[in-house]
């Protein structure tokens, strides 16, 4: 497997073209679209299997992926090539962290007890936007077991300011034994 290229080097390679081409959301919209075919396990396993012939399977994708552009056809059909079909959706999730780089935008998972309101959701993305300097997209999740508060993270960044963890810290600190006083 040295030597063979990564979904990452993929994705940037898919990237460059789709810059070149004015193409960003055009392939981004084919990379989702191959990701959903390649989802069913059948039509994958027809992609994988070594039985079947090349061009057998090359008419396969234009079959089955006939809405895509020639040149996303052309691109499944190299990771057939390279018996990496598996590498596929994460191209598109690569390509899909590049395209956010390329647009200023930073991907946030929210956790909250309760459901945000809209004034609170927004309060929330602009201050995780200052945090990191970029436009903040946030998927919410509710989890009562963190009490209150908020968890946030943002690419590398974990705020966590919920209830459960500031309980715990505090339980902690209790927990130690005071510190010893020094004597002049």
């Amino acid at each position: 497997m040295a030597g063979r290229p990564t979904a990452r080097r993929y994705a940037q390679a898919v990237f460059q073209i789709a810059l070149e081409n004015d193409a960003l959301d055009q392939w981004s919209s084919d990379l989702d679209q191959i990701a959903e075919a390649l989802g069913d396990s059948d039509f994958f396993a027809f992609l994988e299997a070594p039985q079947v012939p090349e061009r057998v399977k090359l008419q396969g994708i234009d079959t089955v992926l006939v809405g895509v552009s020639g040149l996303a056809r052309n691109l499944v059909g190299v990771l057939v090539d390279h018996r990496s079909v598996r590498f596929a959706v994460n191209v598109r999730d690569q390509y899909g962290a590049l395209l956010d780089r390329h647009r200023g935008v930073a991907r946030a998972t929210v956790t909250t007890a309760l459901p945000l309101t809209d004034e609170q959701r927004g309060r929330v993305r602009d201050l995780l936007g200052e945090l990191v300097g970029a436009k903040v997209d946030a998927t919410e999740d509710v989890d009562p077991q963190i009490v209150g508060g908020i968890i946030a993270r943002v690419g590398d960044h974990l705020i966590d300011g919920s209830v459960t963890t500031k309980l715990r810290n505090m339980k902690n600190a209790l927990a130690r034994p005071p510190a010893q006083l020094k004597r002049d």
